[in-house]
């Protein structure tokens, strides 16, 4: 299976820097779905939150997509799959091994399920519809859950927290001791640890 790459540019004034940002274990979300969670995320429980939220929309995952896109979401992480264009404060590259993506299919009263697995988890310019991106081979064994959105730029919404691990770079530079040092929790200042009020995992 290939490797996505997806990029992540945040503002200073949204987010907090780097070293700070990825204390709690990665790239977490401000309001994850269940099961969505660092250290014991799982997809299971965001995709039936992500089932109901395209039903609730009229079952209508255009709709859905729109939304996301243009409202942005506090149980998401918007990510483009080819490098930005404009520069942000901080731009963050990660990289989803063995990722998987396939189309939507309802299935009635049981909601939304995924479908034909498709081959765009490597070439964004072929994507001709919204699609969801795994790292299993089914919902159940898989850790990331990932809208993708058939649009220009092509997006990628991760509705699964990005443990530090897969990120392969922040503002051009590794994660470690030649690169971007992340800090410890006792490191924290006592605003820094305000900003991360919402960021926390368990």
């Amino acid at each position: 299976m290939p490797d996505m790459i997806l990029y992540r540019g945040e503002r200073e004034n949204t987010w907090p820097e780097p070293a700070v940002r990825l204390v709690w274990g990665g790239l977490t979300i401000r309001e994850p779905w269940p099961g969505a969670r660092l250290p014991n995320q799982a997809a299971t429980g965001a995709w039936c939150a992500l089932s109901r939220a395209i039903t609730a929309g009229g079952r209508d995952p255009a709709v859905f997509s729109r939304a996301l896109r243009e409202g942005g979401t506090p149980h998401g992480l918007a990510f483009t799959r080819t490098p930005p264009t404009t520069r942000a404060d901080h731009e963050y590259v990660v990289t989803l091994r063995q990722a998987r993506t396939f189309l939507l299919r309802y299935g009635g009263v049981g909601g939304w399920t995924p479908g034909e697995e498709v081959p765009w988890a490597g070439d964004p310019a072929a994507v001709t519809q919204d699609y969801v991106v795994l790292n299993g081979p089914v919902v159940n064994r898989s850790t990331v859950l990932g809208y993708g959105h058939c649009a220009e730029p092509p997006l990628v919404t991760l509705l699964t927290d990005v443990p530090t691990r897969w990120v392969t770079s922040v503002d051009g530079r590794p994660i470690g001791g030649h690169g971007l040092r992340v800090l410890t929790d006792s490191a924290l200042s006592d605003a820094e640890r305000c900003a991360l009020t919402e960021l926390r995992r368990p």
